[in-house]
């Protein structure tokens, strides 16, 4: 196996075992040259270390930057992705988004002038909306990639503006 495989491959144990959790900067390519010096004592090349790296880059795993260095982006390779279920259980979320758009809508007429209804409702949503993006963030940190922690802010933000015009509409 090259060498820049076999250091590619301890970088993505290090960081699936969260030595280097999402968002946590690699150390730079000169530590690195001095961690990974072979049994013989040759420290590996500036050249390797950043094709070990472009292979996590690849993954998914790292992403580079001029000046800055690797960051991590991900705990799972894309190699892991299981891409017929992702694709499945998209397939399943849009079928489902589609069959709500298409079914009738129907209006629903609230007496807010009841001020236990009003406070029901705003506090309800208001903390719903908090929850969402609370459980959102969450799930960024475990996965920047992850669909969900849109989805989350996105019904966030529409507790947001229907709280918004039930104090447009007293």
């Amino acid at each position: 196996m090259a060498r820049y495989q076999e250091i590619a491959d301890s970088l993505r144990s290090r960081i699936q075992a969260g030595e280097w959790p999402v968002g946590a900067m690699l150390p730079g390519i000169n530590a690195l040259q001095d961690v990974y010096v072979d049994e013989d004592g040759n420290r590996p090349g500036l050249n390797t270390i950043r094709a070990a790296q472009q292979l996590l880059v690849e993954e998914g795993m790292l992403t580079t930057r001029q000046g800055v260095g690797a960051i991590v982006t991900s705990a799972k390779s894309l190699r892991q992705v299981d891409v017929i279920d992702t694709l499945k259980r998209a397939q399943q979320g849009i079928t489902t988004a589609i069959a709500a758009l298409e079914a009738p809508t129907h209006a629903v007429t609230l007496d807010l002038s009841d001020e236990h209804a009003y406070f029901v409702l705003t506090d309800a949503l208001g903390e719903w909306a908090h929850r969402q993006r609370g459980e959102a963030q969450d799930e960024l940190a475990d996965d920047p990639q992850d669909t969900t922690a849109a989805s989350r802010l996105e019904w966030a933000a529409t507790a947001d503006k229907l709280l918004d015009q039930i104090e447009a509409a007293l």
